[in-house]
């Protein structure tokens, strides 16, 4: 009895310390561009606040990583390891959270978007990663996402600006009963 009581708390601590917070980083080429501002991402509107931006250089952002392999291949490592696919399915197409493959997204769907997405959350259940992720690390979760095409391309920052316009996504089958749309 009194040697379990002495090897119990040793084991304890030795398993203890051996565990760390993701401390991120990873291999990937660090991105010729660098990593946005902070300051200007910060200006990027909600995707609800349709027209709210009187400057479009935010919506402009590009993802430093978009298109680079090693990048994606280490969002891909986060998104498992941060437990995204609890929320969102290993093949990012929902389960309690929103499908991540479709270009429905109600908080904007340009690269910007997504990552300020997931630094701040948004209510009903997205938490925020900000304080445990890296600014770079969201940026390959990101490009993660934009590898499965859901995610709108920089070039139509204008068009999530506006937000959603009558008449644009209906699904395919509902299309006939639509306004305006004749069988």
């Amino acid at each position: 009895m009194r040697l379990l009581e002495i090897v119990a708390p040793i084991a304890l601590l030795a398993t203890l310390s051996a565990c760390n917070r993701y401390q991120g980083g990873g291999t990937a080429v660090p991105p010729k561009s660098g990593i946005p501002q902070a300051s200007l991402v910060a200006t990027v509107p909600l995707g609800q606040i349709a027209g709210g931006l009187g400057s479009t250089a935010a919506l402009s952002i590009p993802n430093p990583y978009q298109g680079n392999p090693q990048a994606i291949e280490q969002g891909k490592e986060l998104y498992v390891r941060m437990n995204c696919a609890g929320c969102h399915a290993y093949n990012l197409q929902g389960n309690m959270g929103p499908d991540l493959t479709d270009a429905y997204w109600r908080y904007g769907g340009l690269p910007v978007q997504i990552y300020n997405t997931i630094l701040e959350g948004r209510p009903q259940g997205m938490p925020a990663w900000g304080r445990a992720l890296t600014p770079d690390d969201i940026w390959k979760l990101v490009a993660y996402i934009q590898s499965f095409g859901g995610a709108e391309p920089v070039a139509g920052w204008d068009h999530a600006r506006q937000g959603d316009q009558a008449g644009e996504g209906i699904a395919p089958e509902a299309a006939p009963e639509a306004p305006g749309n004749k069988p």
